[in-house]
């Protein structure tokens, strides 16, 4: 019996250990069954074991179980984080892991972690589906904070450098006002918070410009005005100072004005040693109370300091007084060179000195263009066409230049050809530049080249393509005529080309004008637009050749009809041809019947819509009556 309850004893303590452990594995996620099991599930599994032995070596019961329940496996504790080295450092977590420990050190699921579970979804356990989207929240709440804590960092680290930008400009700026001071000077109010924002702070539950900072916030801000420095400003003393010597000066200068100018010529003749007299008193009270008028004798230089600073001024002038580099002065100047093509002409002796001269000297030209102007004719679309531009130096100097190429793609400019090394051009030479043209249509074109020297003015050459354009003598309406309502009319037109070169011409109608691609409305042979239609659609005239052109009217209704077609050339030009035409219904006219015209009797039977009636009179059998009608076509 002993042995029996020893081993009911064994069974129950396993199954306690077992269902533990079936608890423990269930807790853990289903995709973790693979991976290693967590320190804990090893722990219990260990102490499982001893208890497995223990209860294998015959020890009681009770006591197994009271020490299973009483006595939990307690977990290990964390180790605490170091201290960081540096003291200016902000981390804390060493002071979270000291006071929290195993709140704050115990394992999280980091983000390798979470992202595979996230990955391994479609598990059939509600509960870790639960716990997997409850992971993935509180991931996406994460890295909003993140977001959120760099926005905040990157938009006060963008305040402070425009702070900084600000106050280096202010103080920038006070320097040129104020004297360079061996004193430093203070520095200058921040804009700091102009350039925070308040409410991105508040909002974030941070500490904001306006928390800190009493006066109310204007409207805008006070537009900046060249303000003067405190430290630069006089002080009380100085201003009263300066005040008072200016008071005394003004006085002294008004009594001594009202003493010398009293009138001499009020004496007479009898009272002159009276007058001299009088004026030897008011001599002496001007002495006395008057200071000395002409005090710059104490701002003079002494004789030595004098000499020396006008030797020094005599050297600065000397160092600008050297010899000019006439390239860079209008030709015909004192300090410029001499034109080749323009004489120096001598001033009219007579001429009057405020008569203005009709030709300044400055606007002699450097450079000469041959040709003056870049004109191409007479092109074709494929084909590049060059063209050599000669600048010829027109001074007594050598000379350099820079040409600027056109601004257009159709023109292209060259490598300049230059008669030495360089770049430099000698009096009289030339330098050569090869002007491309590259058209992509028929067209006229217009570009210019810039050559700019050492010269204040710019030489300009313009650049031209022109093509006589072909002229067509067609009349601008072409007129159909009138045609039966469903009738075809065929008019035709002489189309002959008067110009001097060849054209290539497409009709279009009026509605597909522009097109946005020829090839999809230039149709070969006919080209409608109802109730008209002209053929050919395309063709080519050479000068002094034609062709005919024919107009189809096929009216519809009755009345006039119009329609507008273009003709577009080659060159870009076009050209808009009216075509009209008029549909008409039939008209006849009855204009004799041989015998007469009859009238029905009464009560005889006639057609209505009739508007003639013809009666022959009683004939025998077989003979054959005739009448005679004249009808005349009306339309």
């Amino acid at each position: 019996m002993d042995s029996e309850s020893k081993e009911e004893q064994q069974c129950t303590a396993s199954s306690a250990v077992m269902s533990s452990l079936e608890t423990q594995f269930l807790s853990v996620p289903h995709q973790l069954e693979s991976a290693s099991l967590s320190w804990s599930i090893r722990k219990s599994l260990h102490s499982s074991t001893v208890l497995m032995d223990d209860c294998h070596f015959g020890f009681p019961t009770r006591s197994l179980r009271a020490g299973f329940h009483a006595l939990p496996p307690l977990p290990e504790p964390q180790t605490l984080r170091l201290r960081p080295a540096s003291l200016r450092t902000q981390e804390i977590s060493h002071l979270l892991a000291r006071v929290f420990r195993n709140l704050y050190t115990a394992q999280v699921i980091g983000d390798d972690l979470s992202d595979s579970l996230i990955k391994a979804r479609g598990s059939e356990d509600a509960r870790h589906e639960e716990f997997l989207d409850q992971l993935q929240q509180a991931r996406a709440i994460y890295k909003q904070r993140l977001d959120e804590a760099a926005m905040l960092e990157r938009h006060i680290m963008q305040a402070r450098a425009r702070d900084i930008a600000e106050t280096e400009h202010t103080t920038k700026q006070s320097r040129l006002q104020v004297v360079e001071t061996p004193v430093k000077l203070p520095p200058v109010k921040t804009a700091f918070r102009w350039c925070l924002d308040s409410k991105l702070m508040r909002k974030h539950h941070l500490i904001s410009t306006e928390d800190y900072y009493t006066d109310p916030v204007p409207f805008c801000p006070a537009p900046k005005d060249k303000s003067t420095l405190g430290c630069s400003k006089l002080t009380f003393s100085c201003e009263q100072r300066f005040l008072r010597k200016s008071e005394l000066d003004r006085e002294a200068e008004e009594h001594c004005r009202q003493l010398t100018e009293c009138d001499d010529f009020e004496y007479t003749v009898d009272s002159l040693g009276s007058i001299s007299k009088a004026k030897e008193r008011t001599t002496d009270s001007v002495k006395k109370t008057s200071r000395p008028k002409n005090k710059k004798w104490m701002e003079h230089l002494q004789v030595p300091q004098r000499a020396l600073d006008r030797r020094l001024l005599a050297s600065m002038e000397n160092r600008n007084h050297f010899l000019k580099n006439p390239r860079f002065f209008p030709p015909n100047t004192p300090h410029g060179g001499k034109s080749l093509i323009v004489p120096l002409s001598k001033p009219e002796r007579r001429a009057s000195l405020n008569a203005e001269p009709e030709w300044s000297c400055t606007d002699a030209p450097v450079f000469l263009a041959k040709p003056s102007v870049g004109f191409f004719t007479d092109y074709e679309i494929g084909p590049v066409y060059e063209m050599v531009i000669a600048l010829q130096n027109t001074t007594s100097t050598s000379r350099f230049l820079r040409v600027l190429p056109p601004s257009s793609p159709y023109f292209a400019l060259g490598l300049g050809m230059f008669p030495g090394k360089g770049g430099i051009v000698a009096p009289g030479m030339t330098c050569q530049y090869i002007v491309q043209f590259i058209p992509d249509c028929l067209g006229d074109f217009d570009d210019f080249i810039l050559v700019e020297t050492q010269s204040p003015h710019t030489l300009v050459i313009p650049l031209q393509a022109r093509r006589p354009p072909p002229v067509l003598t067609l009349s601008p309406v072409l007129d159909c005529g009138h045609c039966l309502i469903g009738g075809v009319k065929i008019t035709k037109f002489i189309c002959k080309n008067v110009g001097f070169s060849v054209g290539k011409f497409c009709i279009m109608p009026q509605k597909s004008w522009p097109p946005p691609s020829f090839r999809a409305v230039a149709t070969t042979g006919f080209v409608e637009q109802p109730p008209f239609g002209v053929m050919p659609s395309v063709f080519e005239l050479a000068p002094g050749y034609a062709i005919l052109l024919e107009v189809l009217f096929l009216p519809t209704g009755l009345g006039q009809a119009e329609e507008t077609f273009i003709i577009v050339c080659d060159n870009c030009q076009i050209k808009e041809v009216v075509v009209v035409g008029t549909g008409q219904l039939v008209a006849l006219d009855l204009i004799h019947i041989s015998g007469g015209k009859n009238e029905p009797d009464p009560g005889e039977l006639k057609d209505l819509t009739a508007q003639y009636f013809i009666r022959f009179e009683p004939e025998n059998v077989q003979s054959t009556p005739k009448k005679q009608l004249i009808i005349r076509n009306a339309t």
